[in-house]
């Protein structure tokens, strides 16, 4: 009689049993990593599309904005922001005086704000820019920095390869791996000043990433508006002492929240240099700044542009012409 002897295999069902475990553990993991993907990129597609509605809820906004713009001028005229009392109005007006508007388009509040398009300074030449020189505080350093700057800009424009004291040509360009420049031409837009070496010092760029220190190219030349000025324009085109420029500031910021009349603020001291510098009058060139196009707490996109007022009926020729445009 032969008796078979079975194994002991109790240590195999053992390891078998840790494998299954690992193996669901492994397979949670993988659909908890799942489940994390597909949330992220749910609210990464959710960004994306409320970005894209919000461009397009502004540029429908703006269009409304510019008639409102129009149809103010038509019912009211141009009287200057300063001398106009808001609260006599049983609507909201619609001029270059830089407050916060807010309107319903379609559901959705939108947000914005109207400045004169004559802002900044006018880049009629190379030299334009000296008026930054009046800074006592910094007078050599700016003095330098505005020769290096106006050496550089004629390099820019002229279509010889001389290289000016400070000036850059094709060979500087490309020692700073900017190769295709000098435009050698007239720059067609502003920002391209910015390509200039001199320009990251002496052209600070706004809150807003954007060169507004520097007037659109095609908006005409004259004094900025009052409501556009900051810190650096009150020090030096209005010849402003530190503190003064800095009682403007704040008497623009109580205008913004309040609609308080400068002249009711400021010293009568101040008030005939500042009208002497910039222009208080309502202007025939706006800019439009949307803020928000969303909800409130929504991602939303921004759009500022740039036009000549041509009436309610628009343009004679029926092109609407913007000198800027651009979402951001």
């Amino acid at each position: 009689m032969r008796v078979r002897i079975q194994p002991d295999r109790s240590h195999e069902s053992g390891a078998a049993l840790v494998s299954a475990l690992a193996m669901l553990a492994t397979a949670g993991l993988l659909v908890l990593a799942l489940v994390a993907v597909s949330r992220v990129s749910t609210v990464g597609v959710a960004t994306y599309t409320d970005l894209m509605r919000s461009g397009y809820i502004a540029e429908g906004a703006g269009n409304r904005v510019r008639y409102l713009i129009e149809a103010d001028r038509q019912l009211y005229g141009t009287s200057r922001a300063e001398d106009i009392k808001y609260e006599d109005y049983d609507t909201d007006r619609y001029l270059a005086d830089s407050i916060e508007h807010e309107i319903d388009y379609y559901g959705t509040p939108v947000k914005f704000v109207i400045t004169s398009a004559l802002s900044g300074v006018a880049m009629t030449n190379v030299n334009a820019l000296d008026v930054f020189s009046y800074d006592r505080d910094t007078e050599s350093a700016v003095t330098d920095l505005l020769e290096e700057f106006a050496d550089q800009l004629s390099d820019y424009i002229d279509s010889d390869d001389e290289s000016r004291t400070d000036g850059f040509e094709v060979a500087d360009y490309e020692g700073i791996d900017m190769n295709a420049l000098p435009r050698n031409a007239s720059p067609q837009f502003r920002e391209e000043l910015l390509w200039l070496p001199a320009a990251k010092t002496l052209l600070p760029l706004d809150k807003n990433g954007r060169l507004t220190l520097i007037r659109q190219f095609g908006i005409p030349s004259g004094n900025p508006s009052i409501y556009t000025v900051n810190y650096t324009m009150l020090r030096t085109m209005a010849q402003l002492e530190e503190e003064q420029a800095k009682e403007v500031l704040r008497a623009l910021e109580l205008w913004r929240k309040e609609r308080t009349p400068l002249g009711d603020q400021l010293d009568e001291l101040v008030l005939p240099q500042l009208q002497r510098s910039f222009s208080w009058d309502e202007p025939e060139y706006y800019t439009v700044t949307v803020r928000q196009a969303a909800p409130e707490g929504r991602p939303t996109s921004r759009l500022v542009y740039s036009f000549r007022s041509d009436g309610v009926t628009g343009p004679s020729d029926k092109i609407a012409t913007y000198y800027e445009y651009l979402k951001f």
